[in-house]
């Protein structure tokens, strides 16, 4: 019996990669007054320059940080669909934190993350405890803390100064270090680095990672042996709020100095798709975050430039998802179907 989820073949990812191009080639053949033109602002824009270029890994830092927390609860059997809300909670505690002064950034960053973490440990919490779907309990609280965080953005915390909807910037001692300026890349995408590493230490080396996997692979089989399942559901959902929170204190500590109404961007939503495309596997999260960064990025770059339509970002992050998604339901259909036809 393995006790390691089966590696799948990466053909899959593959394809999503090569039909997102081909939409992109598709759509702008249909949309735009000069498509050569657009089609090279498209794959060499994100490129040309450092501030582009700084953009590019500083957004696929934190996709990559949303990415290995959707990674570390899907190796566990369970699904945290709350990212989103996590990513923004995390932002708006540590900017409150920093804000008050002689606080230095580890804590601020730590207290934010923190934050993100408990909601999530909820959601596996409720899992455990009364049978509630994660899923479902993960999406529900970062709906529900979503507006309480716009008002406070609105109301209590905004900087009254300016015109614009956010708080005061934090102090300039508490910033982390630009590596490629004028550009948003700061010392916080080295973080994604060393967490991945962690993540495939983890889960590859540690008594931790060998039972959480046990878990996700088969809980009957878990419960058999005497582990924990309760552990292995509240844990994996805490810590992937919590590196969910690591990509929202980025965005504050690292790239806007500050929390910002609706600013998270679909870190969460977009880290999900970072993860399916990476299969589950740490090694290959960065490579599917700098991809899926390239995507964003190149679609901003050909809008920004009136060269296509302003849907063509949208057009290709669904096509990417219904692709890997797709995948992804047709071998847990298979894997049904076997067990059916085995009993």
């Amino acid at each position: 019996m393995p006790v390691s989820q089966p590696r799948t073949r990466s053909g899959s990812a593959i394809l999503a990669a090569v039909a997102a191009l081909a939409t992109v080639l598709l759509v702008i053949l249909v949309t735009a007054d000069d498509p050569a033109r657009t089609l090279r602002t498209f794959l060499l824009g994100p490129w040309s320059n450092r501030y582009a270029l700084g953009n590019l890994l500083s957004r696929a830092g934190m996709l990559a940080l949303t990415g290995a927390g959707v990674v570390i609860a899907f190796r566990a059997g369970v699904f945290n669909l709350g990212g989103e809300g996590q990513v923004y909670l995390a932002a708006v505690v540590s900017t409150v934190v920093l804000l008050a002064g002689g606080v230095p950034t580890s804590l601020g960053v730590l207290a934010g993350a923190s934050a993100a973490a408990l909601l999530g440990g909820v959601s596996g919490w409720l899992r455990h405890r009364t049978g509630a779907d994660e899923l479902i309990t993960s999406f529900l609280l970062s709906a529900a803390i979503t507006p309480v965080l716009d008002y406070l953005l609105v109301g209590p915390l905004r900087d009254q100064s300016g015109s614009l909807l956010a708080t005061p910037e934090i102090p300039a001692s508490t910033r982390l270090a630009m590596l490629l300026p004028p550009s948003s890349l700061s010392s916080g995408a080295l973080w994604a680095v060393v967490v991945l590493a962690v993540l495939w230490v983890v889960l590859h080396r540690t008594l931790f990672g060998y039972e959480l996997r046990i878990v996700g692979y088969n809980r009957r089989l878990a419960r058999y042996a005497g582990m924990s399942v309760g552990l292995y559901t509240i844990v994996p959902m805490a810590l992937s709020g919590f590196l969910h929170g690591l990509a929202g204190a980025v965005l504050v500590v690292g790239v806007h100095h500050r929390s910002i109404v609706q600013f998270s961007g679909g870190l969460g939503w977009n880290g999900i798709a970072v993860a399916l495309i990476a299969r589950n596997r740490p090694e290959l999260i960065l490579p599917a975050a700098i991809f899926f960064a390239f995507l964003e990025a190149g679609a901003r770059a050909a809008v920004l430039q009136n060269q296509t339509t302003w849907e063509l970002g949208s057009i290709v992050q669904a096509v990417v998802f219904l692709f890997v998604t797709a995948d992804v339901l047709a071998r847990r259909r298979k894997k049904v179907v076997s067990a059916e036809a085995a009993s």
